[in-house]
């Protein structure tokens, strides 16, 4: 399964962050996020299969923390919705 979602974050796209920030309601600017294309780019593993919370803190300090908790929320929500996928 690990290659399936590494094949799926390669095609992710700085407009996709874009699009689901905005499908849950979180206005990001271009900076918040590049800061969360690149750390979806580069540790999707650790987030995923890893302690992810080290990760987050970093994204917290970088965009803030009421956008960060609301996407804290989002991602544990998804993690525990595809378990049985990962």
């Amino acid at each position: 399964m690990r290659f399936i979602i590494k094949e799926y974050i390669e095609k992710i796209e700085i407009k996709d962050i874009f699009k689901f920030a905005l499908d849950n309601n979180i206005d990001l600017n271009d900076n918040e996020a590049k800061i969360l294309y690149f750390y979806l780019k580069n540790n999707w593993e650790d987030l995923l299969y890893g302690n992810p919370e080290p990760i987050i803190l970093e994204i917290k300090n970088k965009i803030g923390e009421d956008k960060g908790n609301v996407i804290c929320d989002l991602f544990y929500f998804y993690r525990e919705k595809y378990k049985n996928y990962l």
